[in-house]
């Protein structure tokens, strides 16, 4: 259910676990009634937010089945198929497709990255094995690759790929993004760092992927939308509270932090339990996770 250009925020959902190894059905439909209810743009699974490659592959399915039928068709779902292996993304891929997922998102292969030309065959191979819309994923802290703004441009030649979501934090470079495929119709450009996302939409960039939203959907939706309407006072005013949020994911923050932050404060809203997926422990625990300043 992709209409245009995937836009505006774009939450990547916490995976809700009953165990470090297992979905927590209900915890999955509750979540998604906050982020839909708060006007979120659309939801993007298994991501680095997700967990999605600490998951085990039958639970990253069964997760697929139930948030796509939790949300029920009110916003698209994207589904995240990265991890250590290119031709399991191949094969989630395909059962996103299957399962009703509207597009996905792939980094590359994080344990034996691919370099130059590999790159560019592994999506081609993704776009065309997959029948979904594609999303290229800039994700260089965890897979230790960058992708060059050459290399993007042959990538979005790619009969298939529709957007490019950058964590990079490189707004310099998302810039020069923008400058070559902000005018095509077809073609999404998405910012994953929560505090970049007002000043990428006012560069004339479609969105953000902001962790966030899973905690204050309506106060990002509001940010994204000040931005889209140039309404700066009110950006000013969002944007701190914002950043208020940035703070409490750790200095520097990581993948980890923001995980355990998220679903600590979410546990203590009674949406989700505070289980992240094997081996990682809970802001919390006995085991020394500090910082647990409520929001």
């Amino acid at each position: 259910m992709i209409n245009g250009k995937i836009h505006g925020i774009v939450v990547p959902l916490v995976t809700p676990l009953s165990t470090p190894d297992r979905i927590d059905e209900p915890g999955a439909e509750r979540l998604i009634e906050h982020v839909i209810s708060g006007g979120v743009h659309a939801i993007f699974l298994l991501g680095s937010t997700g967990e999605g490659p600490a998951l085990l592959p039958e639970e990253q399915r069964r997760f697929l089945h139930v948030c796509v039928r939790a949300a029920a068709g009110r916003v698209p779902v994207l589904a995240g198929i990265s991890g250590a292996s290119g031709a399991s993304a191949v094969e989630l891929g395909k059962f996103a497709a299957r399962a009703g997922v509207d597009a996905v998102v792939a980094a590359v292969p994080c344990f034996l990255p691919p370099e130059g030309e590999e790159i560019v065959r592994y999506y081609r191979r993704l776009a065309r094995e997959i029948a979904l819309p594609l999303l290229v994923y800039n994700m260089p802290s965890l897979t230790k690759v960058s992708l060059k703004l050459e290399t993007l441009r042959r990538l979005a030649e790619i009969p298939g790929v529709v957007g490019y979501k950058d964590s990079s934090g490189d707004l310099a470079a998302f810039r020069e993004a923008v400058n070559l495929f902000g005018s095509r119709p077809d073609f999404s450009l998405l910012v994953g760092p929560e505090d970049l996302t007002a000043r990428a939409v006012a560069l004339g960039g479609d969105g953000g992927v902001n962790g966030g939203a899973n905690l204050f959907p309506e106060r990002y939706v509001a940010l994204y939308e000040a931005a889209k309407s140039g309404q700066m006072d009110r950006v000013e005013l969002l944007q701190k509270e914002v950043l208020d949020v940035v703070g409490t994911y750790g200095s520097p923050a990581t993948a980890a932090s923001v995980i355990r932050r998220l679903k600590y404060e979410l546990s203590r809203r009674g949406l989700i339990r505070n289980i992240l997926a094997f081996p990682l422990l809970p802001m919390g625990d006995e085991a020394g996770m500090q910082n647990t300043r409520s929001l």
